[in-house]
């Protein structure tokens, strides 16, 4: 797993945020050369479709949104893309070798993002690993939006970005709520804005 981390600390101008109101970080640089083995599923895969891009047709990739995933089903055709709540998973337990979540989590409340771990615990069978991306957010502004650069193996790097309304989250929050539903941290990344959290069932 390689998770660099940009040194670039440019904030980009984006047309009609304003910066007052507004957290807007570097641009930050994210390579993703794999992703679990298996049958995986991915929750909030809408927009960008990172994982499903990379995986294809091992990946059920859900959104609670069908205009996110209008969005990405291009991107990613051979995936298997599906309206579906990351509370309340249309599968049975024991379903899938693997789980990603790509930035995600930042669009959840607290109270959600511990339900959808324990979701995610339930589908996955014993031994299979949940991967997480997701944004470090503590600010004194309304917004935070993280500026991404992408590399994928075999496709050409992109930009994009991640926004939400003011909260708090960090890898901390996280593992606690893994460890709370009985995932074990296999392996935690940090960086300035963001992390990459490996657990295991």
């Amino acid at each position: 797993m390689n998770n660099n981390n940009t040194t670039n600390e440019e904030i980009p101008e984006i047309p009609g945020v304003d910066p007052e109101k507004t957290q807007v970080t570097p641009f930050q640089q994210i390579v993703i050369e794999k992703t679990p083995d298996g049958s995986i599923i991915d929750i909030g895969a809408g927009g960008e479709g990172v994982i499903a891009q990379i995986g294809g047709k091992r990946v059920t990739a859900i959104d609670k949104r069908q205009d996110e995933i209008d969005e990405a089903i291009d991107k990613a055709p051979d995936a298997n893309w599906m309206v579906a709540d990351a509370l309340n998973l249309p599968f049975e337990a024991e379903e899938f070798d693997g789980a990603t979540s790509f930035f995600c989590g930042m669009y959840m409340s607290n109270d959600d993002k511990r339900k959808s771990i324990q979701e995610i615990y339930r589908v996955l069978k014993p031994g299979g690993e949940f991967w997480i991306w997701d944004s470090k957010i503590d600010i004194d502004k309304e917004q935070f939006i993280i500026m991404l650069t992408i590399s994928l193996p075999d496709k050409e790097k992109f930009n994009t970005g991640y926004g939400t309304r003011k909260k708090d989250q960090d890898e901390e929050m996280y593992k606690e709520y893994l460890i709370e539903a009985g995932f074990s941290v296999e392996e935690m990344t940090v960086n300035k804005y963001w992390f990459f959290i490996r657990a295991k069932k």
